[in-house]
């Protein structure tokens, strides 16, 4: 019985600092931290990408075709959300404003309950001016890039799928929630798995055999609240 108790506080008490750590207060003052560790490095909101160099939209189309986890994505896809305000790009000013990383939330379409639903994806940093490189430009560009989306967008229903279990820890870290894939509203389940027919080892998303084990899926925290706090997933299955 005690020890039933002293589970129980604990897992209260591991809620109330997770959701004081992803309140809007919260949220900001992690921020400011963050961009205090990545000395040099703007964080270009899609609105804002008018005023960087031309090219830029090639540049992350190059990234993107060097990272086996992603589907690559064009120079005019990236232009498409950058006008929809739905890209964060990292820049490196002392580089000439070099494209370093971005993030972005790609449109899933309406559930059944016609809210709009977007994905966290196309997260990606150069691999020098990733944190653990040991290189002179090594910064938590991602975890800032991951935590500020999610400020910008706090009030969007937002997940986030990946096969990449550094993804999925950089996710943790900023109060994204583990959930099954059966817990999406129907129509957003489908929207979301899209993947090539030879990696979900089946011509039907709805039996692929990676969902919810090679390949998980997360929501962010104001998500999981909204819909009403599904049962989570453990971060070690």
């Amino acid at each position: 019985m005690i020890n039933q108790l002293m589970t129980g506080a604990a897992t209260r008490a591991q809620r109330l600092r997770t959701q004081v750590r992803n309140s809007a207060v919260g949220s900001h003052l992690r921020h400011l931290a963050n961009r205090r560790n990545t000395p040099g490095i703007d964080f270009v909101p899609g609105g804002r990408l008018v005023t960087l160099r031309a090219d830029w939209a090639e540049e992350l189309e190059e990234i993107s075709r060097g990272e086996p986890h992603l589907l690559t994505k064009t120079a005019a896809d990236f232009q498409d959300v950058a006008r929809k305000g739905h890209i964060l790009v990292a820049v490196d000013r002392s580089e000439n404003s070099r494209v370093v990383g971005c993030i972005v939330l790609w449109p899933l379409g309406q559930d059944e309950s016609n809210n709009y639903w977007f994905e966290l994806g196309t997260f990606m940093v150069r691999p020098e001016y990733r944190f653990g490189s040991r290189t002179s430009k090594a910064m938590p560009i991602g975890d800032t890039l991951y935590q500020y989306i999610l400020l910008l967008h706090r009030h969007r229903n937002i997940l986030g799928t990946t096969t990449n279990r550094r993804a999925v820890h950089t996710g943790q870290r900023h109060g994204m929630q583990m959930v099954s894939f059966q817990k999406l509203p129907p129509s957003i389940h489908t929207a979301t798995c899209i993947c090539p027919a030879d990696k979900m080892q089946t011509d039907d998303s709805m039996q692929c055999a990676i969902k919810d084990n090679g390949c998980r899926v997360r929501i962010s925290f104001q998500t999981w609240m909204r819909m009403g706090q599904p049962t989570q997933l453990s971060w070690t299955e």
